[in-house]
């Protein structure tokens, strides 16, 4: 690198491999870095898919690989997470050997394709899209990001990348921690790319040539080339145009994503939105020969008696582009064809090898028929599933949602409160029923006894005429009827 020829790095390592296992990436904590453990072969054979494309450059599998990862969801030691950072820099390696030993030793162009050591953001390790926000950089502190990053960086420098790609920094905290850390390491070199949220911003806020600037100027020696990726395709030209104005040219990476939107509830969206990112390549070399012509255009200017003197611009890194461009799609063509007729070849020869099935496992082919059937059933549903989402989503706001939700769950606490206390109430009631009930019973036959005694204090204190005196002279006496 650093000779000015425009090198092609390889594309999104989930994407490609997801070709190869029956699973994607999408929605794990690890995102590919999952596959160094479970599908390592498969690793490999991805690496290999991207160098037969014509890639110069391929990144090893480590973007979001991390010790406290590994451990943390694949519960493996420190040590076994050092170990698969090791062996995505073997597969890699392996890959480019196995690459030269099919081409005869002789590489493309006379290039060696490099081996680029990915080293993701702290935000990948927390699994909240948080790399493309930046927030994290105001609550985590240089020190924790600077502990975080060093044994990745130190294991794949150790394990012989020819190179670092520091990629998808959202925010110039964690890119100072980065070049601060690779002047620990004279020898290493690295590119530095950022996460964008628009044509002047990183994703955390600050603005992109500024920081870009600032970070060649505080370690030129060692970096490579410095840039944007994982942004939209149609930002890049706007960010990079106008950096190297009046100034040593800085070198330039991008890599930007096919423009869709990443939600890390459902995944990558807005794919029948964006156009094919060839339409914007032409804009970005061009920008190279925009700035050749400036510098041209002050020379000329500045020499007297020379003003009708012309320049024409070589194209040499514009049909070097179409050329690798042409040669990678035929490569990947072929490639992918004669991958497809081994494949088929293989089931041809398993079919007439294998005439009898075990009947319990049933007929392959039926089984092959079904398997199809549930594949298109299950795109159907996640599509339709995706659908329902968007529709949602544009029927409620998720910060009103958020708010809404958050209201409900007070009310309901307090419900449960009011709730209990109800509770607590009614059996306090129920008690206090009860115990007027028999106080009231009890009264109640005290009352009657009382009202008893009372008839009987009435009667004994009722004179009774001593009938054998007064009978003669009391009409209706003791003998009367």
């Amino acid at each position: 690198m650093g000779d000015g020829k425009v090198l092609v790095l390889d594309g999104g390592f989930s994407s490609q491999i997801s070709c190869h296992v029956s699973t994607t990436a999408e929605g794990d904590p690890l995102w590919s870095a999952r596959f160094l453990q479970t599908n390592p072969e498969d690793v490999f054979h991805t690496h290999l898919d991207f160098l037969c494309a014509g890639a110069d450059v391929i990144s090893t599998n480590t973007y979001q690989a991390s010790v406290e990862g590994f451990v943390k969801h694949l519960g493996v030691s420190s040590e076994e997470g050092l170990g698969l950072i090791r062996l995505a820099v073997d597969l890699a390696e392996r890959a480019r050997d196995t690459y030269l030993e099919d081409n005869d030793g002789t590489p493309r162009r006379n290039l060696k394709p490099l081996i680029a050591g990915s080293v993701g953001p702290y935000g990948a390790y927390l699994h909240d899209g948080s790399e493309y926000l930046g927030n994290y950089a105001d609550k985590i502190s240089s020190e924790t990001m600077k502990e975080w990053h060093k044994p990745r960086i130190k294991t794949l420098l150790e394990s012989g990348v020819d190179l670092l790609a520091m990629e998808t920094i959202p925010c110039f905290k964690e890119a100072e921690v980065l070049i601060n850390l690779l002047k620990e390491y004279p020898s290493a070199k690295a590119w530095l790319s950022f996460s964008c949220k628009d044509d002047k911003s990183l994703a955390h806020g600050e603005d992109f040539q500024t920081t870009v600037i600032k970070c060649w100027e505080a370690n030129p020696k060692q970096l490579l080339a410095l840039g944007v990726n994982c942004c939209a395709p149609k930002v890049v030209s706007n960010l990079l145009r106008g950096i190297n104005d009046g100034r040593e040219p800085i070198p330039l990476v991008t890599y930007p994503n096919s423009g869709e939107a990443y939600c890390p509830e459902i995944g990558w969206t807005d794919k029948d939105k964006v156009d094919s990112i060839d339409k914007y390549v032409h804009e970005w070399l061009d920008l190279d020969k925009t700035e050749l012509k400036k510098e041209i255009d002050k020379v000329l200017s500045s020499v007297p008696g020379h003003g009708k003197l012309r320049f024409e611009l070589r194209d040499d890194k514009f049909s070097d582009y179409l050329m690798l461009m042409r040669e990678r799609d035929a490569r990947y063509t072929l490639y992918h064809e004669n991958l497809a007729l081994e494949l088929k070849c293989k089931e041809l020869v398993n079919s007439s090898q294998c005439h009898q099935y075990n009947e319990e496992q049933g007929d392959p082919v039926i089984l092959r028929i079904a398997l199809d059937r549930c594949r298109e059933q299950l795109s159907a549903t996640q599509s339709k599933l995706k659908k329902m989402i968007d529709d949602y989503s544009d029927t409620v706001p998720r910060r009103e949602y958020d708010v809404l939700e958050n209201k409900h769950n007070e009310l309901n606490k307090k419900l449960d409160t009011l709730k209990t206390e109800y509770e607590a109430l009614e059996n306090c009631y129920r008690r206090v029923v009860v115990i007027i009930a028999a106080q009231k019973k009890s009264l109640q036959e005290e009352l009657s006894e009382i009202k008893e005694r009372c008839r009987e204090l009435e009667r004994a204190g009722t004179p009774r005429p001593q009938w054998e005196i007064c009978a003669d002279f009391i009409a209706g006496g003791r003998d009367s009827k």
